[in-house]
C-alpha cells in the first residue's frame, strides 16, 4: 500500500443517540491524541470538520498557542503534531484541499463501530490500493458515528474493529490509533516506508 493517507475527523453530519444528524463540538483532546497519532503514522494531513463559525474560533485560539514562541517552548513535541492539523467546514472542503495537493481526489473510506453490508477488510482494502497512486482519506465520526450520506458517498467502509467480547464502544481516538495500525506497513526499527515524502513522526 504505496498510497499517502489523510484522516479527516467530522463533526458534521454525525448522528447523536436517536439516531437525528447533529453537530458536534471539537474537544482539545481529540485534536492534540489524534494529531499526534496521525504524524507517528505519517499521515500528511489530520481534518477538524465543522461549519459552526465559533469552533473554527475556538480552534483558532488552541492552535495560535502551540505556534507561539510559548506554546513551543512548553512542548515542542505537541506543537510539531499540531502542525498537520487543518480546519475545513465541510467534507467536499477536505476533498478538495488533497485535490489540490495530490492531483487526484482521494479514495474515501468510512469507518464504524457498527456492521453494514458491504463492508471491507483491511486486508482486502490493502489488495485493491496497492496498485494505484490515488491519496487515501480515512473518515472518522464524532457523537454516535458518520450519517448515512456520508457511508454512501465514500468508495469503501471499513470492517468495524472488535475486541474480545460482545462490548465494542472505543473512543475515536483509539480507533485512530489501532486502525492506522493496521493499515500503514512499518519497516523495522519503526521507520514507515509507505508514504512518500512523509513527515518524521513525532517521538
Amino acid at each position: 500500500m504505496g498510497n499517502k493517507i489523510y484522516v479527516a475527523l467530522l463533526h458534521h453530519p454525525v448522528l447523536n443517540k436517536q439516531g437525528d444528524i447533529v453537530t458536534t463540538s471539537i474537544t482539545n483532546m481529540d485534536i492534540h491524541d489524534i494529531a499526534r497519532t496521525c504524524l507517528t503514522f505519517g499521515v500528511q494531513n489530520y481534518y477538524i470538520v465543522n461549519p459552526l463559525e465559533s469552533q473554527r474560533q475556538l480552534y483558532n485560539k488552541l492552535i495560535s498557542f502551540w505556534q507561539s514562541e510559548i506554546g513551543q517552548n512548553y512542548q515542542e513535541d505537541r506543537a510539531k503534531a499540531l502542525s498537520i492539523v487543518r480546519f475545513r467546514s465541510t467534507l467536499q472542503d477536505v476533498i478538495k484541499d488533497i485535490k489540490n495537493q495530490e492531483k487526484y481526489d482521494p479514495v474515501n473510506i468510512t469507518t464504524t463501530a457498527k456492521v453494514r453490508d458491504g463492508q471491507i477488510s483491511y486486508e482486502n482494502l490493502q489488495s485493491d490500493l496497492s496498485e494505484g497512486d490515488r491519496p487515501v482519506l480515512l473518515l472518522f465520526g464524532t457523537g454516535y458515528g458518520l450519517s448515512e450520506e456520508i457511508h454512501q458517498s465514500a468508495d469503501y467502509t471499513l470492517e468495524p474493529l472488535f475486541g474480545v467480547g460482545e462490548y465494542n464502544h472505543l473512543s475515536v481516538r483509539c480507533a485512530v490509533a489501532l486502525i492506522l495500525d493496521r493499515l500503514v506497513p512499518k519497516n523495522k526499527g519503526g521507520k514507515h516506508g509507505f508514504v512518500r515524502g512523509s513527515q518524521q513522526a513525532a517521538s
